[in-house]
């Protein structure tokens, strides 16, 4: 928090931030900071996230192919096309009704 009671983004514009996703600039943030050898706490706090999504970012996103090296482009890349995946078991298009929608009980609207 900053003296003023807002949160710090770590010059992140708090209006370009997703609760649930990583933007491309905050994860070059975490590349940046963890190349400079700061830890994964200290990355969090600068850019006002959960230590644990840091540390998960980093843990999916560092393979031993890539010599364990964090690269923030090809992250962001494997994020956004994992994301556009259909989840597995679920149905691609809605078929118009959901199990359990049938006709609605007398009395209600």
């Amino acid at each position: 928090m900053r003296s003023d009671g807002r949160r710090t983004t770590g010059g992140v514009p708090e209006t370009s931030r997703s609760g649930r996703y990583l933007s491309l600039l905050e994860r070059q943030r975490i590349a940046a900071l963890r190349s400079r050898g700061l830890t994964i706490r200290q990355i969090a706090g600068l850019l006002g996230r959960a230590p644990s999504t840091v540390s998960r970012e980093l843990r999916r996103n560092s393979r031993p192919h890539d010599y364990r090296v964090y690269d923030a482009a090809l992250a962001h890349h494997r994020c956004s096309a994992a994301r556009s995946l259909p989840l597995p078991g679920r149905p691609h298009a809605r078929s118009g009704s959901s199990p359990g929608s049938g006709p609605s009980r007398p009395g209600r609207s």
